[in-house]
């Protein structure tokens, strides 16, 4: 038995020789399994996403302080938020209502600014801009006053083109400056509704300078002469015998300011022979410089380049 299984052993042993040597053992290619090493995959790295940039709402019912606690205002309503606050630069928006800009500038920043020191340089930016003064925009109520050594500069710009203006509706300026300091205020709006104009102006007027190294401080802290908010659409419909156009039209209706302490506004129109008169009959005519007035009694009056509507808006205020 034994014999019988080393001989069985032996043949196999011969089989196997014979069919390795026919190509039928695994040599053969055609016949071999050739198992693929698989690549070991990388793990994932994971992407951390950019954060979206966010703005932070502001309590109106409290003053807004900058992060350097240079600067505070007071915001019109909720709907303002921080977008800015870092090198001198506070900006707020409102979605639906317009943007506050505050810039600080010192030294060399000062004197490379154009700073709209005169209402014909103020006049001047706008155009630059692209605007046609009377058909895209109309600058109104510009004052300047020295305070100790600072100018103080107010003025309002309503665009009648708004689609030229970026969306807006009008701009409300307030600039202090002097030869080492200047800080300058920009506020815009895109409507003339819910009382946007009286909320703006509220806030400019709000504005505060805080620091005591501040050179403009004093004249920053007293609140610009507020300019007139009003445009066309909040004219009176019926402004008796006067017309939309005409009242907005200073070669045909002007406002004059009585010199008795009270600024009374006038409403005068032109009669073709270079003199105006009022409702009332009285006759005024305009010195050389333009800016006074003065009726057939001699009374002096004063003109600030105002067409006749701001006369009723005014008598509307009150």
């Amino acid at each position: 038995m034994k014999n019988r299984t080393k001989v069985m052993l032996a043949v196999s042993m011969i089989a196997a020789a014979m069919l390795s040597g026919c190509g039928f053992g695994p040599d053969d290619p055609e016949d071999q399994v050739v198992v693929a090493e698989s690549p070991t995959p990388e793990p994932t790295k994971a992407v951390t996403p950019t954060p979206t940039p966010t703005i932070t709402p502001v309590n109106p019912d409290s003053t807004y302080t900058s992060a350097d606690k240079s600067v505070s205002i007071k915001l019109p309503d909720a709907t303002w938020a921080v977008k800015a606050d870092e090198g001198g630069v506070v900006s707020f928006e409102s979605p639906d209502q317009g943007r506050i800009l505050i810039v600080h500038r010192t030294g060399d920043d000062v004197n490379n600014a154009v700073v709209p020191d005169s209402e014909d340089i103020a006049r001047t930016l706008e155009v630059s801009a692209g605007m046609t003064e009377g058909t895209d925009f109309e600058l109104q109520n510009y004052t300047n006053t020295d305070v100790n050594g600072t100018e103080l500069i107010s003025y309002l710009v309503s665009y009648k083109n708004p689609e030229k203006a970026d969306g807006a509706a009008f701009r409300l300026y307030k600039v202090m400056f002097n030869k080492a300091e200047c800080y300058s205020l920009e506020l815009t709006g895109k409507t003339i509704e819910n009382d946007l104009p009286a909320k703006l102006a509220a806030s400019m007027d709000s504005f505060r300078v805080l620091s005591e190294d501040s050179l403009v401080k004093d004249a920053a802290n007293i609140p610009a002469p507020a300019p007139s908010q009003e445009t066309e659409q909040q004219i009176p419909a019926s402004s008796g015998d006067h017309s939309q156009d005409a009242l907005s039209d200073t070669d045909q209706t002007r406002t004059i300011y009585t010199n008795d302490g009270t600024g009374r506004p006038i409403v005068i129109t032109p009669d073709g022979d270079g003199n105006w008169y009022d409702d009332d009959g009285n006759v005024f005519h305009f010195a050389e410089n333009g800016e006074d007035v003065y009726d057939q009694n001699g009374v002096d009056y004063y003109y600030h380049g105002e067409p006749g509507r701001v006369a009723f808006m005014s008598t509307q205020e009150e």
